[in-house]
């Protein structure tokens, strides 16, 4: 095993033993002009992808928007991945490479909804599925019940191969979304009407968060066709030699 996989091996064992569900690495070279970051980011060309999958329970719970219990689940899952984050990049740290931790939603841009960079973008290059006609990454096996974050690194690590878009059939989101912001492809996303439906979820339901969930409950990846899949979420690019 070389350092760049043993690196690997070390950092993914760390972040599982943390609480993170999913762990990949992305070259994100290819998407670094869209990040808003200082002048360091051009010397960081790893970015590490980790998900923490939602509780299903919760998820069960919404049936016409967003209820208090999943603004609160939600709130929770973004404190544990800038937990896991922020222990990650200082035990990079340790190891003698620099780590830049994103915090998991930060809004830097409100009207935009834009963040410092896009994890679910990000998430994608590591492997851990597409962007879906929901416009949220779709894993595999858990569909878009994941939420994310990213830690950029200049660790010598290998690099996952995006999967395919993988919806096919299924078209549950287009059907559940109550602004019809959804087409049959990610492109056809209408932003304005789905963050108009999320300001009005935010001010009559009290909850205090740009949310909804109908699309996320919904979306199960691959299952949907009738088996639930494992993941080939973060497989390594052996094939390319992908690495940064």
């Amino acid at each position: 095993m070389g350092l760049n996989d043993q690196n690997y091996a070390l950092l993914k064992e760390h972040c599982l033993r943390e609480g993170s569900t999913l762990f990949g690495v992305a070259d994100v070279r290819q998407i670094r002009q869209t990040f808003r970051l200082p002048s360091i980011k051009e010397e960081l060309d790893c970015g590490i992808s980790l998900g923490v999958r939602l509780s299903g329970a919760v998820l069960a719970e919404i049936e016409d928007g967003p209820t208090l219990l999943y603004a609160w689940h939600y709130r929770q899952a973004n404190i544990v991945l800038d937990r896991v984050a922020f222990r990650l990049s200082e035990y990079i740290q340790e190891q003698g490479y620099r780590a830049l931790p994103i915090a998991a939603s930060q809004i830097i841009d409100w009207r935009q909804q834009i963040a410092h960079l896009s994890h679910k973008h990000v998430g994608v290059l590591a492997g851990h599925g597409w962007i879906g006609r929901n416009n949220l990454l779709v894993h595999p096996q858990y569909g878009a019940t994941v939420r994310y974050v990213t830690v950029l690194t200049d660790m010598p690590l290998p690099t996952a191969k995006p999967l395919e878009f993988g919806c096919n059939a299924c078209r549950r989101c287009l059907s559940v979304c109550p602004s019809q912001a959804l087409g049959e492809t990610p492109e056809d996303y209408n932003f304005d009407r789905c963050f108009e439906q999320l300001k009005a979820f935010r001010d009559k339901r009290k909850i205090g968060h740009y949310i909804c969930g109908l699309c996320v409950k919904v979306c199960k990846g691959k299952s949907v066709h009738g088996k639930s899949q494992t993941s080939s979420q973060g497989e390594i690019d052996h094939s390319s030699d992908g690495h940064c």
